[in-house]
């Protein structure tokens, strides 16, 4: 279990690891590649939206929970990153 806990790579790991990723990727599309292949996959439906509904009922205070346990809030909204995790 110890493996799987955070921990500084080395540049070797960091290269295995890289080339274990790629072998994965490329044995699943190898794996996709050998199912067979369906032409009737296309779903024909009357409307492209649904009725709305009454909803369901939560807990009244749902929304204080929920505002409480965000990092950071304005006004009514919860603050939140965008896009800061890509590269």
């Amino acid at each position: 279990m110890g493996d799987f806990l955070w921990h500084k790579i080395s540049d070797s790991e960091r290269v295995k690891i890289e080339r274990d990723a790629k072998n994965l990727i490329l044995e699943f599309g190898d794996a996709l590649e050998k199912l067979p292949k369906r032409s009737d996959v296309n779903v024909e439906r009357d409307s492209d939206s649904r009725e709305e509904g009454s909803g369901e009922k939560c807990d009244a205070d749902f929304r204080d929970k929920m505002l409480g346990n965000a990092p950071k809030v304005k006004e009514d909204c919860i603050v939140a990153e965008k896009g800061s995790w890509t590269q």
